[in-house]
């Protein structure tokens, strides 16, 4: 079954758009924001996009869009190299295996902000213990005299207490476990959440490209008028304005310091999904004619115009929730979980009207969580579909049916109530260092290996033109360059997992490594395999006939158009 080609463009557009903002946005941007200067971490962030993330974007659009296929048949370009291919599959799956138990739990706390007064308001619920500390919206607290929480460290032994929210979460909406080793049992209510999110899933992406591709405006408009609301209301209260200057203002001294510029690096390339087999996917569904070098400018930038976007409208409630507290901006500094399930319901239920701003940051962070979810699954179902060349469309609703339950299946363990364990040792691992080590060698295959003179050629037949002679220098030098940077830095600073004051036993990192080489063990694998089966009588002979691209990939002169000049910059 060929693939279903995109309504129009600007489906394809809205969709990488909705991929690349996410979540994450919301969830991790703010914590570099605050660990690395704020204003300061944005100058190096902007520099890599420019520099480092558009061309590397625009890499995956013009092989995905050339080879019309999807994350493995595309390494058709390079056939030892599919195992790069397959390494993002088993990523993504692994990765979505957790994804839509965050999206359950954003679901749980969407039904609880209908609550007459917000559950993780106060300590007077069943759950709560003696040791509960609730903060008033006058920065009042109770069972606690001489100090005010850090809320962004909560779970640390230095607090004198744990807070309503910390407590809704751990023992309300987890029901946690004492570790790794006692999973408990499974928490049903997040079992019914997971339920709706697998079948809002299958609803989405059933019906293909051409159906989802219209709902995507959807969730992607509804997040950015969400967030346009939080900044209005935001800006009007006190202490917004010192939250906002906290992130615009650069604290130029922190540029100093390497860990700033890898970060913002690392976010750079990574927000957009690079490597992650996404962008490949959907470009595969273009008209083999479009010109993705605008795209890919399009795409980036609005991407870094949103994170600010929603930087803004995030420091103006930060700075007006420290501003009633007496803290500084840098108190809120958490991420992940802990940002998105602690904090910001602490924040929350500071602000006036706490339950309409908590069902609207809900739905924020759930459509969101649709837009990075989608494309996500579209990448495991493309990979199968390409090598089921005739299936049918009964036959594709099927794959997709299995690989939403397969995910569904593998996701109850992530609710138990050791669940949190688990999921913590899973993202600590799944990324890591897979995603670096598929960009590295996604730069110096097709930069290098397959070369920028024929995918000059490739673009030139797609649609005319050919990228920057700097597009290209990019792509061999620029690119490597910085995903080994963050490669190596990353193993520099490597440290064992561990969640809150829990620190994972031995056997639990070797596992999670375990769960790193999943993904990797594909490549030198099939890499092996493709040499071996290669025609010649000497291992040099094999090794120049496996690296040269299938006949597939080549496209006849009938489907060539005529070159009429070189693509200038948009920029």
């Amino acid at each position: 079954m060929a693939h279903q080609q995109w309504r129009n463009q600007l489906d394809y557009i809205i969709t990488l758009l909705g991929y690349s903002v996410g979540s994450g946005t919301f969830i991790k941007f703010p914590f570099y924001c605050m660990r690395n200067g704020g204003g300061a971490f944005l100058i190096p962030f902007v520099l890599f996009t420019l520099i480092g993330a558009i061309p590397c974007v625009f890499l995956e659009m013009a092989i995905g869009q050339y080879s019309q296929s999807g994350p493995i048949k595309v390494w058709d370009i390079c056939p030892p190299f599919k195992g790069i291919g397959v390494g993002c599959v088993l990523c993504s799956w692994m990765f979505y295996t957790y994804y839509n138990v965050l999206f359950s739990w954003i679901t749980y706390y969407f039904y609880y902000s209908f609550s007459t007064i917000l559950p993780w308001e106060h300590c007077g619920n069943a759950w709560n213990t003696p040791d509960c500390i609730s903060v008033d919206r006058n920065s009042t607290l109770f069972n606690i005299t001489d100090s005010v929480p850090d809320i962004g460290n909560l779970t640390s032994n230095s607090t004198p207490g744990i807070t309503a929210a910390e407590e809704f979460w751990r023992f309300q909406a987890l029901e946690i476990s004492d570790g790794l080793h006692s999973l408990g049992g499974i928490r049903w209510p997040l079992a019914g959440c997971l339920l709706v999110t697998n079948i809002i899933l299958f609803l989405w992406i059933f019906q293909g490209i051409k159906v989802s591709g219209k709902l995507v405006y959807v969730t992607v408009a509804v997040p950015y008028i969400l967030v346009g609301v939080f900044l209005i209301r935001g800006s009007l209260l006190p202490g917004s304005a010192d939250g906002m200057y906290y992130f615009i203002y650069p604290r130029f001294e922190k540029l100093k310091d390497p860990k700033v510029w890898v970060e913002a690096c690392s976010y750079a390339l990574y927000s957009m999904g690079v490597a992650s087999g996404c962008i490949i996917t959907m470009s595969g569904h273009n008209r083999i004619n479009n010109n993705c070098f605008k795209d890919a400018i399009v795409v980036c930038l609005t991407d870094v115009a949103t994170t600010v976007y929603v930087g803004l409208a995030f420091f103006s409630i930060i700075g007006h929730v420290a501003y009633l507290r007496g803290v500084s901006v840098v108190a809120f500094e958490s991420s992940g979980f802990n940002l998105a399930f602690i904090v910001y319901p602490e924040i929350l239920a500071s602000l006036p009207l706490p339950q309409l701003w908590s069902v609207l940051t809900f739905i924020t962070l759930m459509t969101l969580a649709i837009d990075t979810m989608v494309p996500g699954i579209e990448i495991i179902v493309a990979a199968v579909e390409d090598h089921m060349p005739n299936v049918t469309k009964r036959q594709s609703w099927a794959v997709k049916s299995v690989v939403i339950l397969s995910i569904s299946l593998f996701g109850l363990i992530y609710i138990s109530q050791g669940g949190i364990y688990v999921l913590t040792l899973v993202d600590w691992f799944v990324i890591f260092p897979s995603i670096a080590v598929f960009a590295i060698l996604e730069c110096l295959v097709v930069g290098w290996l397959y070369g920028t003179q024929r995918l000059q050629d490739d673009i030139d037949a797609m649609w005319g033109k050919r990228m920057p002679r700097a597009m290209a220098l990019c792509l061999k030098y620029v690119c490597p360059l910085l995903f080994l940077v963050v490669f190596s830095y990353s193993l520099y600073a490597y440290r064992p997992p561990k969640y809150g004051d829990y620190h994972f036993p031995a056997w639990a990192t070797v596992i999670g490594w375990m769960i790193s080489m999943v993904s990797i063990i594909p490549i030198p694998v099939i890499f092996t395999w493709k040499v071996y089966r290669a025609s010649g009588d000497s291992l040099a002979k094999k090794l120049k006939r496996a690296l040269e691209p299938r006949k597939s990939w080549t496209r006849s002169p009938q489907e060539e158009t005529p070159y009429n000049g070189v693509l200038e910059p948009m920029i």
